[in-house]
C-alpha cells in the first residue's frame, strides 16, 4: 500500500471537520505511527559478512544505529540443524570510534558468518515493508496521534466568545479524546501487544569471559550471586 493510500486512510479515520489539522501534522503522524509500529514488530534482515579474521566485527552494513538489536548469529552457515552461536558467546565491544561485534571464539578470515537483525520499517512513495494485515492499525495509531492533539487544542481554549461555545468545545474535545482512546486500543489489540511494555533497541553489554586459567579478569568480574 503506497503512502498516499496510508494518508487517505488517516484523513478518513480523524474525520477534521475542523480544518485544523494540516498534511503535514498528518504525514508527521504516520510516521510516528511507522516508528511505533516499528518498536512493536521490527523487521528482521539477514546479513551474511565475511570474517576479517579474530573475535571482531564491524556491525552488519545494514545495521540501524540506536535502533538495530541481534536476534541470531549463525556459523558455519548452512549446518542442519543450524549453528547458532549461543547469545552468552557473543556481545558488543565499543571503541572511541566504532561499536563491533565481539566473539568468544575467534572465527577464521575468510569464513562467512550469518546475521538475524532487526531493522526500522518504511512506508513512502515507493515502498511499504508493513504486514498488509497490520496497516490500517497503523493507521488508527496515526490518527489517536491527530486525535489527541484536538482534544488538547479544543481543552486548552479557554476563550470563547459565548458560554454555548464553551460547552462546544469542551465536548467536541471530549469526543476526540475518545475516539483517540478506541484507535489506540484498536492497534493494541490488532497487534496483540501490552501498551505499557518498554522496548529496548540495540544492547550493550559486557562479556564474562574468564581468562586463560579460568578466573575472573580484573576489569570485568563476573557478578556472583
Amino acid at each position: 500500500m503506497p503512502l498516499a493510500d496510508y494518508q487517505t486512510l488517516v484523513d478518513k479515520l480523524v474525520r477534521d471537520e475542523t480544518g485544523k489539522v494540516t498534511t503535514t501534522d498528518r504525514d508527521e503522524a504516520i510516521a510516528r505511527a511507522v516508528a511505533r509500529y516499528s518498536q512493536d514488530r521490527p523487521r528482521e534482515k539477514t546479513e551474511d559478512v565475511v570474517s576479517p579474521g579474530g573475535n571482531y566485527f564491524d556491525l552488519p552494513a545494514g545495521w540501524q544505529v540506536d535502533f538495530s538489536s541481534l536476534r541470531s548469529v549463525e556459523y558455519p552457515v548452512g549446518n542442519i540443524p543450524l549453528s547458532l552461536i549461543a547469545p552468552e558467546r557473543l556481545g558488543f565491544y565499543r571503541t572511541p570510534t566504532a561499536l563491533q561485534i565481539m566473539f568468544a571464539d575467534a572465527i577464521p578470515a575468510a569464513a562467512n558468518v550469518r546475521f538475524n537483525y532487526t531493522i526500522r520499517h518504511q512506508v513512502d512513495g515507493s515502498a511499504d515493508t508493513i504486514r498488509s494485515d497490520d496497516r490500517e492499525p497503523v493507521c488508527a495509531y496515526a490518527a489517536a496521534i491527530l486525535l489527541d492533539q484536538l482534544a488538547s487544542l479544543f481543552a486548552g481554549d479557554n476563550n470563547p466568545t459565548i458560554q454555548a461555545d464553551n460547552v462546544d468545545h469542551n465536548s467536541k474535545g471530549r469526543e476526540y479524546a475518545a475516539r483517540a482512546a478506541t484507535l489506540r486500543k484498536r492497534y493494541f489489540d490488532t497487534l496483540g501487544i501490552d501498551p505499557k511494555r518498554q522496548v529496548a533497541a540495540g544492547v550493550v553489554v559486557n562479556l564474562d569471559f574468564p581468562d586463560s586459567q579460568g578466573n575472573d579478569r580484573l576489569l570485568h568480574p563476573k557478578r556472583h550471586r
